[in-house]
């Protein structure tokens, strides 16, 4: 694989980074001013989106030195727990709205 190969790899990890600390920073705004359920839900979720990513770069490595089996089936389990912290930030913005959208509608 030649460098420039590399560097797309590593920008896209850089943007992608970017962005998980984007949410998780609006996050904290959110639970700054409006602290209830919804936004600890996302807050939390966000964390742990971020280190969900981070463990998951760092187990496909360890099981890439096991061999191809290994590196398949942390694959696998990565991609079932991985959609976890997702969900439950749509559970959280969920939550978040229909609470919003109540106050807004008895205005």
């Amino acid at each position: 694989m030649e460098n420039n190969e590399y560097i797309h790899f590593i920008i896209g990890g850089l943007l992608h980074g970017i962005s998980h600390l984007a949410v998780i920073t609006a996050c904290i705004i959110m639970l700054i001013k409006q602290k209830n359920s919804a936004t600890i839900l996302m807050l939390t979720a966000s964390i742990l989106t971020l280190l969900f990513s981070v463990g998951s770069i760092i187990w496909n490595r360890i099981a890439a030195y096991n061999g191809a089996e290994s590196l398949v089936q942390a694959t696998k389990i990565i991609s079932i727990l991985g959609a976890i912290p997702y969900i439950l930030f749509a559970l959280g913005l969920l939550l978040f709205a229909v609470r919003h959208l109540r106050k807004s509608t008895a205005v």
